[in-house]
């Protein structure tokens, strides 16, 4: 388990660090996924095994802080001790416990809570109910009890999960979590003592596709204002480079051109009084002078300057102050002056800036997803970290 967990990590720090900072995030949009990961039941086994698990999700997200979701999983549950298996059948000592196991398929409805849906990292919180359809099988038969009957049935649950998911501007989320689901049945793992119920511990990575709703004044989805796009029917090519114009340019400056090459990936979605950091990959054949972000208000005349300092290599940082980030919006514009004053390199102009539409909600949905999952998380932990009393 420590293997998968520190893969997990790895993957986490991976985008992390070559992924751009902020993304556009729709006020509408659906996802389908999947999830693949290992789960083991919380129950009265002493032994339990990590098992295989996978999922196929559904999402509806109104609004970017929150979402509905349904989601299909399907995985076995075992055990690796003979001692687990004294009620399911005569002679434990006498059969092969790889044989043996419950089958699993819960069915759910999710209520899910973003933290911070217009970064690339969205931690992210949910709750949700749905059925736990089981079947307990030994050597692909279901095990029947005293009175023969089938050892299987379908139960309902509670469930609460977690995690981050890494969002790209090409649709795709990668998401790395962790759920819990608290049945209402005690006889999952067909023992049936103590005072609580089984439940089913996973951790997991999956893979979303988002699909926005199209705002039909963007004839070709690039998230660029009509009036700001010089090509209204070929979209943007984000590479970092002139990203601001809404023509793709494929990465090529002009071949007489000597000015600094100015990579930016442009912020289309922030929020209100949150310091909005600027990034710039910056190279030239003369020294940099200067390099600066110049932003106003959103139907405003009056630009602001906030400097852009070298961080690391050709590496550029800057920050449009939170005070100055109002619901109106936010026009800004990244420059870089070479040390003859003959060259500039841009992402953004005067009369063509990056447009930043601004969300007033997020400090009230942040609590609203922190109570969701201190609520969630909490009673997981409670009821896992807990010693029965056995019966």
């Amino acid at each position: 388990m420590k293997k998968h967990v520190f893969a997990l990590i790895t993957i986490a720090l991976f985008v992390h660090y070559f992924a751009p900072a902020h993304l556009f995030g729709a006020d509408d949009k659906f996802g389908i996924g999947v999830k693949g990961g290992f789960n083991k039941l919380e129950g009265d086994w002493k032994e339990p095994r990590y098992n295989p698990m996978g999922s196929f999700t559904f999402s509806y997200h109104p609004i970017p802080y929150f979402g509905v979701g349904a989601e299909v999983n399907t995985s076995t549950l075992r055990t690796k001790s003979y001692a687990d298996l004294i009620s399911s059948v005569n002679d434990p000592a006498m059969i092969d416990y790889n044989l043996f196991q419950v089958s699993s398929l819960p069915i759910e409805l999710d209520f899910r809570f973003n933290f911070s849906p217009f970064t690339t990292v969205n931690p992210f919180a949910s709750i949700g109910f749905g059925g736990l359809w089981w079947d307990a099988r030994y050597d692909g038969k279901t095990i029947l009890d005293l009175n023969a009957e089938d050892q299987k049935g379908m139960s309902l649950f509670f469930k609460t999960s977690g995690g981050i998911e890494f969002i790209f501007d090409n649709g795709l989320g990668l998401m790395l979590g962790a759920d819990f689901r608290y049945s209402a049945f005690d006889l999952v793992d067909q023992i049936e003592s103590g005072d609580e119920n089984d439940g089913i511990t996973s951790v997991w990575v999956g893979l979303n596709y988002y699909i926005s709703r199209k705002d039909p004044s963007d004839l070709d989805s690039d998230n660029i204002p009509r009036q700001l796009d010089l090509d209204l029917y070929r979209p943007e090519d984000r590479n970092g480079f002139w990203d601001h114009d809404g023509k793709p340019d494929y990465g090529k400056a002009p071949k007489d051109s000597k000015s600094p090459t100015l990579i930016h990936y442009p912020i289309f979605r922030t929020e209100a009084g949150k310091n909005l950091k600027i990034n710039a990959v910056i190279t030239s054949e003369t020294p940099i002078r200067t390099a600066a972000v110049l932003y106003r208000t959103t139907g405003t005349t009056k630009w602001k300057l906030a400097p852009l300092k070298n961080s690391v290599e050709l590496k550029y940082e800057g920050t449009i102050p939170g005070r100055d980030i109002t619901e109106a919006g936010i026009d800004y514009c990244v420059v870089a002056v070479d040390q003859n004053l003959k060259g500039i390199g841009y992402s953004g102009l005067p009369k063509r800036p990056i447009v930043v539409n601004v969300d007033k909600n997020g400090n009230s949905w942040r609590v609203v997803s922190g109570i969701a999952a201190f609520l969630g998380w909490g009673a997981a932990a409670y009821i896992v970290m807990r010693k029965q009393n056995i019966n």
